[in-house]
């Protein structure tokens, strides 16, 4: 009987490693043009001209917890207005034109701060002094969304109950789309994740008949059909899809054509790290119209 077990799982084994599922296709339509940028992406800077953003940040002690309890650093009412002349002023360097694909962006455009960050503490309201403002708009060609990156520079750490924004560079990053490319992303968003929900069920299906047979034959079939099942999901799985924006009330519009979703996030270049490729994800970031 053990020789029967032994040579039951075997068969299972060989099953699950000869099957081969292909890798499926990502999304974005093909590889973009590596060195240029979207042809539209002046004018696209342009459209944000004068637009007054209010935004915040959250910053939880722990990036990497799932707890919504854990401390965080709340920043509200930072308000900035976007310009578009081109920076000659000191200004922090920010990773699209100070980065390897430099004609992928604008390059550094002026900012002028309206209202600076504020937070609340133990000491009352406590603000928050960004320093060398300037922001780009960084888009390749052939991708369907681009980015906003707001750059600063922070003096000193900012935290609040063991949640620290560092000193140093601090980025805040919105996806951009038109209303076009937008529009296919989430195309491609419904279709995604329904062939993800189609691999994860076909999983479960699979592994709940190898629990009910007693078929040493059939279970081995179902045990390489969930293994083929769950090789697949893990070939297709993805996080191009986690920006995509599905609701209007994601969005705002700027102009007639540009959407910038509300929801972005927050990295920092500490200190140490200048003169390296590290950035760090520290927080997420929310926006929303400042009416003047």
């Amino acid at each position: 009987m053990k020789f029967f077990t032994a040579s039951v799982l075997i068969i299972i084994a060989s099953i699950a490693i000869s099957s081969h599922v292909a890798p499926c296709n990502a999304f974005i339509g093909g590889p973009a043009s590596r060195f240029e940028a979207n042809p539209n992406l002046s004018k696209f800077a342009e459209a944000h001209s004068g637009i007054l953003l209010n935004i915040g940040l959250d910053i939880p002690k722990d990036i990497k917890s799932q707890m919504m309890s854990q401390s965080r650093l709340c920043v509200q009412d930072l308000t900035l207005e976007l310009q578009t002349d081109q920076i000659v002023n000191e200004h922090v360097l920010l990773p699209g034109s100070n980065g390897p694909i430099p004609t992928s962006s604008t390059g550094p455009l002026s900012t002028k701060t309206h209202a600076e960050g504020r937070f609340v503490s133990m000491e009352g309201t406590q603000y928050v002094n960004f320093a060398k403002g300037c922001w780009e708009m960084v888009w390749l060609k052939d991708k369907p969304a681009g980015s906003i990156v707001c750059g600063f520079e922070l003096a000193q750490e900012v935290s609040r109950n063991g949640a620290v924004l560092p000193a140093g560079g601090v980025y805040i990053n919105f996806p951009i789309f038109t209303r076009e490319t937008l529009g296919i992303a989430k195309e491609k968003k419904v279709e995604y994740d329904t062939r993800f929900r189609e691999c994860k069920d076909l999983q479960v299906e699979e592994l709940e008949k190898m629990e009910l047979t007693s078929n040493f034959i059939k279970k081995a079939i179902h045990f390489r059909n969930a293994c083929a099942a769950n090789e697949k999901k893990s070939i297709m799985k993805t996080n191009i899809y986690d920006n995509v924006p599905t609701l209007d009330e994601d969005i705002l519009c700027i102009g007639d054509d540009l959407l910038l979703c509300k929801e972005g996030t927050v990295w920092t270049k500490s200190l140490e790290d200048r003169g390296t490729k590290r950035h760090t994800l520290v927080g997420t970031a929310s926006v929303k119209f400042k009416r003047s």
